[in-house]
């Protein structure tokens, strides 16, 4: 069914898409997390709940420490500390060191970020019980819209 929206959930997505070129520094990924990956119904997690988090885990890391991660000022982590941090935010470690795969991840944080615009859901919800040609139809809408706006 999640397939079935996937050409609005996307024409969608792409009228919120930054046309900033993707930031790929540790400290870029891990900022991005921060600001992407916390749960429904609550803004991102702080720098201090992820430590505590950590040590709840069995992880040491100091508040300055992850401050320095977070702002370029310390870029090559442990092994241990990436692992560690994917697994506070639910992803593969390679997140950190492998440009693919961040890549693939980087754009279903971009589609989860749009998802939370109101306006996103507002029209994604009004898609629902809508036939394929009449979707087709507010993809095209849509589109034309971009172009008028010289959004594409």
């Amino acid at each position: 069914m999640i397939s079935k929206y996937a050409d609005l959930a996307n024409c969608a997505a792409r009228m919120w898409r930054s046309k900033e070129s993707m930031s790929t520094t540790f400290a870029a990924r891990l900022n991005r997390l921060f600001d992407t990956v916390y749960p429904p119904g609550r803004g991102p997690h702080t720098s201090a709940e992820v430590i505590g988090a950590l040590k709840s885990e069995g992880v040491t890391m100091s508040a300055p420490y992850l401050s320095q991660l977070r702002s370029g000022n310390r870029t090559n982590p442990s092994a241990a500390t990436m692992a560690a941090l994917a697994n506070f935010f639910r992803i593969k470690p390679a997140y950190f060191t492998d440009d693919e795969y961040y890549e693939k991840l980087d754009k279903e944080l971009t589609w989860l970020a749009h998802m939370r615009d109101e306006g996103v859901r507002r029209v994604a919800a009004r898609t629902v019980g809508l036939s394929a040609e009449a979707q087709q139809d507010l993809v095209q809408k849509a589109e034309e819209l971009r172009r008028k706006e010289q959004l594409d």
